[in-house]
């Protein structure tokens, strides 16, 4: 059993915080990624006042908004998502505690995932447990794969006071308003054990210091990345604060810092570098000029925008992320990717189209140097986690255009297709985990799935196609299928 005694020992400490029962789980869409979506699309109507690009939303604030609002009153989509947003707070509400089963089987490991696709085990079983006590909510979770390696991924505790929220675990995380991938914290990779302190609700603040921000939320966590990396024990400081100054305008802001680790010093003195962007030699001798110096840590930061409007009373939402790899001049941050997007509702379809870039220069805007984006002289494994970047699903030097709809039936069932072109590695040299078979690959895959309810069982049923263009030399044909079946006591 891949796992340490470290996380064990804090789950039993507050398992033993027991102190009366709660109203519901802290987190919107742990257990079904789908209500994000459902929240993004009250939003994006304007029925729903809160931000929502950085997954899991908390329900505090959420959940009164969404008692009051009357789904007779809206159009289908909203209503549709309003109605499977009331039916989990309600199952939320109403439980002490909650069950799941979940099993899922792939023909093949999955490369590229989305929020909520397949994931990246072939084959697992998962039970998760919570329990709602009254400050205090706590998910126990045990999975095995096919190799038989056992983790306690998608366990957590939470611990709530006044308007604050304390959390230790491995949750599924995803920041920015993107649809196909962020471009600095997904769920492509396994969720990270962190400790984290948030705001425990993404509304108006009472305090006249705050209100001008309107809608905000806070996220400030210490994540443990794995022992067998180049710099083993590495720690991944991340930050995440988002605001909506006006309605339906979002802006966030990210920043994350690779730390620290078995062979790099940890004192006080190297933290205040990183935290204030200080410059640092690497050099043994310490005789560095002004250009070789670099930044204390491996940083990525940027922000993100989206804002939506009505055209013919059906919202557009236009969206964008820009995000560094590195920094000079203190806070300047140069090296950026890009990602843009833009989606609209069509009957009872959501569509959306979105294009990211981390092919991007590493010394100047005139260079053609690339390899850059999720590496780092130091920490020679890279902005990854177990084998797969933190970010974007494509990995470095990738460009995509990412064509999707996701559509709404009647009685709870969903369907999604997406439709992506993808160039991974053009130039051949230092090929990412996302590529198996050659240095460089074009790419072009459909992929979906379709999900309903049956009882307490929720099953989905997905898979993908994909013709894959090999240095200009081989071309070939993959097709994989999978089928995910969770049950609810």
């Amino acid at each position: 059993m891949k796992t340490t005694s470290f996380w064990p020992r804090i789950f039993l400490v507050f398992f033993v915080l027991q102190i009366g029962l709660a109203k519901a789980s802290p987190f919107i869409g742990l257990n079904d990624k789908q209500l994000h979506h459902d929240l993004q699309t009250l939003s994006e109507w304007g029925y729903l006042d809160a931000t929502v690009t950085t997954y899991p939303v908390p329900w505090k604030g959420v959940a009164s908004q969404i008692k009051r609002l009357k789904s007779a009153d809206m159009p289908y989509m909203p209503a549709q998502a309003l109605n499977r947003l009331k039916h989990y707070l309600h199952m939320a509400q109403s439980e002490k505690q909650l069950s799941f089963f979940e099993i899922q089987g792939n023909s093949d490991t999955p490369r590229l995932t989305a929020l909520d696709g397949a994931n990246y085990h072939q084959i697992s079983a998962t039970i998760k447990h919570q329990v709602l006590f009254d400050q205090v909510y706590v998910q126990g979770a045990v999975t095995i794969d096919q190799d038989g390696d056992v983790n306690f991924d998608h366990s957590l505790m939470a611990y709530q006071f006044e308007n604050w929220q304390v959390r230790v675990g491995a949750i599924e995380q995803y920041w920015g308003p993107s649809q196909a991938s962020s471009l600095i914290l997904s769920n492509n990779a396994r969720p990270l054990p962190a400790i984290a302190v948030s705001r425990g609700s993404t509304s108006v603040s009472s305090s006249p210091w705050l209100s001008w921000l309107g809608n905000w939320y806070y996220t400030g966590q210490l994540a443990f990345l794995e022992s067998n990396r180049t710099v083993p024990n590495a720690k991944l400081l991340l930050n995440r604060f988002t605001f909506s100054p006006i309605k339906r305008l979002e802006i966030g802001a990210s920043w994350a810092v690779m730390w620290g680790g078995d062979t790099q010093t940890e004192g006080l003195s190297e933290f205040l570098k990183m935290i204030t962007f200080q410059s640092t030699c690497l050099k043994p001798a310490g005789d560095c000029t002004r250009a070789e110096e670099t930044k204390q840590g491996n940083h990525l930061a940027g922000f993100d925008l989206k804002y939506s409007f009505n055209v013919w009373d059906r919202p557009v939402t236009i969206y964008a992320q820009r995000i560094g790899e590195d920094a000079t001049d203190n806070i300047k941050i140069t090296d950026n990717a890009n990602l843009i997007g833009a989606s609209t509702y069509l009957g009872a379809a959501k569509i959306f189209v979105e294009t990211s870039d981390t092919q991007i220069s590493c010394i100047s805007a005139e260079s053609t140097v690339t390899n850059c984006f999720y590496e780092h002289g130091t920490y020679k494994t890279g902005y990854r986690y177990r084998g797969r970047a933190i970010g974007s699903t494509f990995d470095s030097d990738a460009k995509q255009v990412t064509l999707g709809t996701n559509y709404r039936f009647k009685g709870g069932a969903i369907a999604e297709v997406l439709l992506r072109k993808v160039e991974l590695n053009p130039d051949g040299r230092l090929p990412s985990p996302v590529l198996t078979d050659a240095t460089s690959e074009d790419l072009l895959q459909i992929s979906g799935f379709y999900q309903r309810p049956i009882g307490d069982w929720l099953i989905k049923a997905g898979g993908s196609i994909e013709k894959r263009d090999f240095d200009g030399t081989e071309t070939q044909t993959d097709a994989s299928l999978y089928i995910n079946s969770t049950y609810s006591f």
